[in-house]
């Protein structure tokens, strides 16, 4: 696993991507599908629906109103934080880089819908293959990031092991 000097800067692209990417489709959503709980099907096994979701992944978090916003974003931004500092302070390999680029993406999409609209913005449904929670493009960044992580300590130990 190479560790690269160019690890800031490969973090700052992708940080930078998916949170564009992140902000601009559910800035679509918003505007194409409009009305909150509306759906426009598509081919395939994931359908657009627009969804506010006030509480944290899966609603685990019980909804306290103000409350419930303000501590969810500082918790993000808690996030944000403590993994760049990783990144800036410690050589990390590049997958590692990588993962904590995509998790600090995604904290920072679903930080800025709080701020904004007062909760995230949520709009692929895979309910056609039993996922019952939708989701966005801040969530996969997270689940992506941490498989990338999960991966990097797997390889770590194979290597430690081997």
């Amino acid at each position: 696993m190479s560790r690269t000097p160019k690890s800031p800067l490969l973090a700052c692209f992708i940080i930078a991507g998916v949170v564009s990417l992140d902000q601009c489709s559910k800035q679509w959503a918003l505007t194409a599908l409009a009305k909150v709980g509306s759906t426009l099907p598509l081919p395939g096994p994931v359908d657009l629906t627009l969804v506010l979701n006030y509480s944290n992944a899966f609603g685990l978090v019980p909804v306290f109103g103000e409350l419930t916003r303000w501590g969810l974003t500082a918790l993000n931004f808690a996030v944000v934080c403590i993994l760049l500092r990783v990144l800036v302070q410690h050589a990390t390999p590049r997958l590692s880089t990588v993962g904590l680029s995509f998790i600090i993406a995604g904290a920072i999409g679903n930080a800025v819908d709080r701020i904004r609209f007062g909760a995230v913005i949520d709009l692929f449904n895979a309910s056609k293959l039993g996922f019952i929670w939708i989701f966005n493009v801040a969530d996969v960044s997270i689940d992506i990031g941490i498989a990338l992580l999960l991966v990097t300590a797997f390889l770590r130990r194979t290597a430690a092991t081997a």
